[in-house]
């Protein structure tokens, strides 16, 4: 009896030691990405350089303010996914231009840069002319 316990506790030590690591891990942000319309929408700007990293690592945003929809942070998808931001035009909440530009979500870049005082606060500085 004390054997097979002694097992069974060395085992799900095992488990708890390998496995564990990798659940509590969660989905990998990466670090830097571009952020562009999404296929087949046409853009008037060019794409933005965004840094995940900072935003998360430095600046301490919780990722659920921006992706204020998902509903843990294993569920989040990018802002252009069917059903989030994938419209095109500028006034309605589930545009892509909404997504990053809206003054009334705390969610959108532009709101956000404005209330923290911090980030571009022009389009020239998101958006540098082509190269």
């Amino acid at each position: 009896m004390k054997k097979s316990f002694l097992i069974s506790l060395m085992v799900a030590a095992l488990v708890c030691a390998f496995a564990l690591p990798n659940v509590m891990a969660g989905k990998e942000v990466p670090a830097d990405m571009v952020l562009k319309a999404p296929e087949g929408m046409k853009a008037k700007k060019t794409p933005v350089q965004f840094s995940h990293g900072k935003h998360s690592a430095e600046y301490k945003i919780d990722c659920m303010t921006c992706h204020h929809k998902a509903k843990s942070e294993a569920d989040i998808k990018g802002c252009a996914v069917a059903g989030c931001h994938d419209q095109p035009g500028k006034k309605e909440a589930n545009t892509f231009y909404a997504a990053y530009h809206s003054k009334k979500s705390d969610a959108s870049c532009v709101a956000c840069h404005k209330k923290m005082k911090k980030g571009p606060k022009s389009c020239k500085e998101c958006h540098p002319k082509n190269k």
